[in-house]
């Protein structure tokens, strides 16, 4: 875990993880829970929390790939991940290829 945050590739995969997990709680217990059984509370606090890791990783992710080293397809990828349910684990295999690839450089 530790070496996750050695490199800002390693912590944009662990961000990742963040907004992807997030994102799940939100849709999948939250949103239920607010609608079928009148329990709003827990969107109130995933919801602000899904929204800070999402800002989050954008910031991160851009200056990411922007630092150099990334394809405009992997840059699309990255950022277009945030926005699609369950991309940011989709995108794992890419992002530790990269970070193998770029810490051999």
């Amino acid at each position: 875990m530790i070496e996750l945050l050695k490199s800002p590739t390693g912590r944009l995969r662990m961000l990742g993880w963040m907004e992807g997990t997030t994102l799940i709680t939100l849709l999948g217990i939250a949103v239920p829970l607010k609608h079928l059984a009148e329990r709003p509370e827990l969107v109130s606090i995933v919801g602000p929390l899904h929204g800070l890791t999402f800002i989050a990783y954008i910031a991160l992710a851009s200056s990411t790939v922007f630092g150099g080293g990334w394809s405009g397809r992997e840059i699309a990828r990255v950022l277009g991940a945030s926005i699609v349910p369950f991309g940011t684990f989709l995108n794992e295999r890419l992002l530790k290829q990269k970070q193998e690839e770029l810490a051999h450089v």
